[in-house]
């Protein structure tokens, strides 16, 4: 049981170690520019691919300027040049359908033909709920210490708004900025903290959808902040004086950002509204509120494709009849720009997840921005973990993976740390799908996920390194170290033949090994007959020889070789002396168990190989030698001396002095 849990202890602590290393090293990578580029590019368009489309909201319709209605007008394929009276019969024919909102994304810079203009604006008056596009500029800096060289320091940013006729005339006002670079559009602005805190185009669109419940809001506010309510408008008039309905966003946005509890305290508020707000105006005025406690950044919802939400050719708002052939836009929020259904012709395309790969057409920027107000409108924008939870989901995952791997090898491994992938895989899709939750998916699977596996098989393939030198070693104190190479390959090795050699062998026998053992208890015994063997083994090794069997008092070493080798008979011999010297010492050093010492040697051919049967084999020499061996050895008995050689071993051998006994 302790042997078990110290096991159980040993590998939670090499778990751990892999899963700090893991966590350490997705977090290092999500630090990085590489790792946002995995989660945006990679894992966030994985998602979108994989969930697909999905139907827009119906409250929110785009009118397309594209090349069909430039052609049934009559009007050259370039809308900038198109009379602005025209937009201004847009806008009327709009009301008369009922429109709730209309957000121009078209930017009205120019001022060209004065009576157009005054046209334009007088519908933009008489219909009091239309938005017109304001534009973002970049002015360069340059470093005042260096004048001479204009060295570029930074850039501080502008607001452009349209000419003084048509922005006095609107209701609010409102840029939408999106990177105009080969990257992919995954997120817009809320508000420009850098301009103070201004709205862009689809919260101010949202917040002149949601007027018709601004009084509820004020209520609320009364409730909560009273003391602040007096800054705000109380009525659409106040609201044009203030100088539009962006100015009104504006406000609400920074009581958010002094007051950060509270869109909460009004959210929960609602609730004792019940029974002077309809469901509707409740689920509008939550989405008012939250919109205006957003971070100044939100990913996009995509719903799909270019042209996903219900699109509207312009020709056909102008042709429509409100009686014969109505368009059913009444309440619904209209965003009005470029947008076309092939790419030749498309002025205003960003590249986003949905992009059209083969027709290259891209998502045209009023549809992006008609998306946005959607996803305020619904609170569908996803959201995202924050830098700590993100953090915590790395080391998790790595933590879990690493552990259960750890305690896994081989095809097994694989296959859990494919199933782990899978089972996270599927939280995070059905996260997204269900709540709009975005969780990083791209480092966990495709970095940690793959590190954890190499670091498991890696650590398994150096524990099992480590094993198999524990093995060898161990199992090199019984049999030839070659021999146990052979074993670690496969156990086909104790069935075969044997090997052929010719080899010298030496016996040796303890004298009083009886005596002592009847003496000495089994313990001492045994530590007495290790420094023994201690003292016969150094040199048989150090001469390169075999222990082939050891039992008792007697032992039987061998010197192989390929063919009759002098050489190994010399090592042999000179083994033998030292053996007789370091017994001779062994024995001055303990008198009391003295075990003088009998060596006999004999050259000749054997088998080496496993002998036995079953389930068990020992590592032994076959052949007349060995027993010849054991006889000379047992000579010395008779003839009362300790080294006994036969004339086979000394052939060729030279340096020893010897006595032919006969």
């Amino acid at each position: 049981m302790l042997q078990l849990n110290r096991n159980i202890r040993l590998l939670l602590g090499k778990g751990l170690l892999l899963g700090l290393v893991v966590a350490l090293a997705g977090i290092l990578l999500a630090s990085s520019n590489i790792g946002r580029w995995m989660e945006e590019d990679v894992g966030l368009a994985w998602l979108f691919r994989l969930r697909g489309p999905i139907a827009p909201p119906g409250e929110v319709v785009v009118v397309s300027i594209d090349y069909n209605s430039s052609q049934r007008l009559g009007l050259a394929n370039n809308p900038s040049r198109w009379p602005r009276s025209l937009h201004g019969e847009l806008v009327r024919k709009l009301n008369k359908q009922g429109a709730a909102v209309i957000a121009f994304d078209i930017f009205f810079e120019e001022s060209r033909d004065p009576q157009e203009n005054i046209l334009f604006a007088a519908a933009l008056r008489e219909a009091d709920n239309v938005i017109l596009f304001q534009s973002l500029k970049k002015k360069p800096l340059t470093d005042a210490a260096y004048p001479g060289e204009n060295r570029q320091t930074g850039y501080i940013e502008s607001l452009a708004s349209p000419i003084p006729v048509l922005r006095e005339a609107a209701f609010g006002l409102g840029p939408f900025p999106l990177p105009k670079v080969p990257a992919k559009v995954n997120h817009f602005i809320t508000f420009k903290p850098e301009l103070g805190d201004i709205p862009t185009l689809p919260i101010v669109a949202l917040e002149v959808y949601s007027l018709p419940a601004y009084g509820v809001l004020r209520d609320l506010l009364s409730d909560v902040i009273p003391e602040q309510v007096t800054q705000l408008p109380a009525n659409r008039e106040q609201i044009n004086r203030l100088g539009g309905i962006h100015k009104l966003a504006q406000k609400l946005r920074r009581l958010c950002l002094n007051n950060p509890d509270l869109a909460q305290q009004l959210i929960r508020r609602l609730d004792h509204f019940s029974t002077t707000v309809s469901p509707g105006e409740r689920e509008l005025l939550a989405a008012l509120i939250s919109s205006h406690a957003q971070p100044e950044s939100l990913y996009l919802n995509l719903y799909g494709p270019p042209q996903t939400i219900t699109t509207i050719p312009y020709y056909q708002v102008l042709e429509s009849n409100d009686q014969d052939n109505p368009l059913e836009l009444s309440g619904k929020a209209v965003f009005v720009g470029f947008s076309e259904q092939f790419q030749p012709e498309q002025k205003d395309g960003f590249y986003t997840v949905f992009s059209q790969e083969l027709s290259g057409l891209d998502v045209s920027g009023v549809e992006i921005a008609a998306t946005a107000f959607a996803n305020l409108l619904q609170r569908s924008t996803l959201k995202t973990t924050s830098a700590s939870t993100d953090m915590l989901i790395y080391f998790a995952w790595a933590i879990l993976l690493s552990l259960v791997l750890r305690a896994l090898s081989g095809p097994i491994l694989i296959i859990v740390a494919l199933l782990l992938g899978l089972a996270y895989h599927q939280l995070g899709y059905e996260l997204f799908r269900q709540a709009h939750y975005w969780i990083p998916l791209a480092i966990p699977l495709f970095w940690q996920a793959p590190l954890a596996v190499i670091g498991a098989l890696l650590w398994n393939y150096l524990d099992a390194q480590r094993a198999r030198r524990n093995i060898r070693h161990a199992f090199g104190q019984h049999l030839p170290i070659e021999v146990v190479d052979q074993l670690a390959q496969g156990m086909e090795h104790i069935a075969d033949s044997g090997q052929h050699a010719h080899a010298i062998v030496l016996a040796t026998d303890a004298q009083q090994y009886t005596r002592l053992s009847e003496q000495l208890a089994p313990a001492e015994l045994r530590e007495l007959m290790n420094r023994y063997y201690e003292t016969l083994f150094g040199p048989i090794r150090r001469s390169g020889g075999i222990i082939s069997d050891v039992v008792g008092d007697a032992s039987l070493a061998i010197w192989t070789s390929t063919r009759p080798d002098p050489v190994q008979r010399q090592l042999a011999c000179h083994a033998a002396l030292e053996i007789l010297s370091n017994v001779e010492y062994f024995n001055q050093q303990e008198p009391a168990f003295a075990l003088p010492t009998r060596l006999g040697l004999h050259f000749g051919e054997v088998i080496m190989g496993h002998v036995g049967a079953m389930d068990h084999y020992e590592y032994r020499a076959v052949g007349d030698i060995v027993n010849t061996a054991s006889r000379i050895e047992g000579l010395n008995k008779q003839l009362g001396t300790r080294i006994l050689v036969s004339k086979e071993v000394l052939q060729g051998v030279e340096g020893f002095i010897t006595r032919e006994l006969g």
